[in-house]
């Protein structure tokens, strides 16, 4: 078990970790701009109170649930707190990394509004492959 002072060090150490990890990508990828400074910074909120939540909830040893006693005296299992807000944070840090641009389901948006493509170049349409299958289907669907 480590202490709270301990447990806030370790927790600034990863946060800023995070935040050079993260400006690394967005600079080799070409969209970090000055105005994505405020998103950065709520991302960074966000995952510093998810490693809290999480080095807590580990330190407990991610017990997944717990016994509540209610007051009519029946013991019952509920989901355990600090799962849950491991869970909820996870979720909150997944949307703000896709505000940002670094999840795969953003990966065909391009976060700064420029386009990918240059202004002399021309966008082409891929030639349609037909592969062993589709020339099979087509064989037999031309009879």
């Amino acid at each position: 078990m480590s202490t709270k002072k301990q447990r806030q060090q370790m927790v600034a150490e990863k946060t800023e970790a995070e935040k050079n990890r993260i400006l690394k990508i967005m600079r080799d990828a070409e969209i970090y701009t000055l105005t994505l400074d405020p998103l950065i910074e709520s991302y960074l909120d966000i995952f510093e109170i998810y490693q809290t939540m999480y080095i807590q909830w580990k330190e407990k040893g991610f017990p997944s649930t717990q016994r509540h006693t209610n007051k009519a005296g029946a013991t019952n299992n509920s989901k355990h707190p600090l799962a849950q807000q491991v869970e909820t944070w996870a979720d909150k840090k997944t949307k703000a990394l896709d505000l940002l641009g670094l999840t795969n389901k953003s990966k065909g948006r391009v976060v700064t509004g420029g386009s990918s493509v240059r202004q002399d170049e021309e966008m082409k349409k891929p030639a349609a492959v037909v592969d062993e299958l589709t020339a099979h289907r087509n064989k037999w669907r031309k009879t």
